[in-house]
């Protein structure tokens, strides 16, 4: 029997919100599906009018957390039109980002901070594409793989001990030259 569309809201919610607040605090592995609904009062069955299965749950989990997050970013690189835009948006947006991460991370898992890294990355590169296909990229690598390894190095770099370090001037000169390196 095919299963019916769920709205938004109610139950559904109950359970997103206690999902998240215990795959944060105590990590995917140790976030079973009854723990959750012990948290909102509900049965098995419940869970599964909802949800397919933990792994559905932990991927909304994750969704709902980036969708603002996106939506700005998405806004910032549409008005990016040079190396220098580039850097100039985007390092302010990360730490902004950043400190708005710090205020969740809490007591959270080391997986789920793992996980969510990961998921920062890989939610930007349609946007970076798209700022390297307006500025007439024309590198040695195809677009999705330019934009994965332009921001696998710039999180390499502004996660790294030397750089929160440095004054933003340095910061700023190390980034262009990451972004150069990567777009020619």
């Amino acid at each position: 029997m095919a299963r019916k569309a769920i709205l938004e809201g109610g139950k559904r919610d109950e359970i997103i919100a206690a999902a998240a607040q215990l795959f944060f605090t105590e990590g995917y592995e140790n976030t079973s599906v009854r723990k959750v609904l012990e948290k909102v009062g509900g049965e098995v069955g419940m869970f599964y009018h909802y949800f397919k299965s933990k792994e559905e749950l932990f991927d909304v989990v994750v969704d709902r957390f980036f969708r603002q997050f996106a939506v700005d970013f998405e806004k910032l690189m549409a008005s990016v039109q040079s190396p220098e835009d580039f850097i100039a948006v985007f390092l302010p947006f990360y730490e902004t980002s950043m400190e708005k991460y710090r205020m969740v991370e809490g007591n959270m898992h080391w997986t789920i901070r793992f996980a969510l890294h990961d998921r920062t990355v890989l939610s930007l590169i349609p946007f970076v594409e798209e700022y390297l296909r307006r500025i007439g990229y024309r590198g040695k690598y195809p677009l999705d793989i330019a934009a994965a390894k332009l921001l696998a190095d710039i999180s390499a770099a502004i996660h790294s001990e030397s750089f929160s370090g440095m004054d933003d001037a340095r910061k700023k000169l190390l980034l262009m030259q990451l972004l150069r390196d990567n777009i020619g």
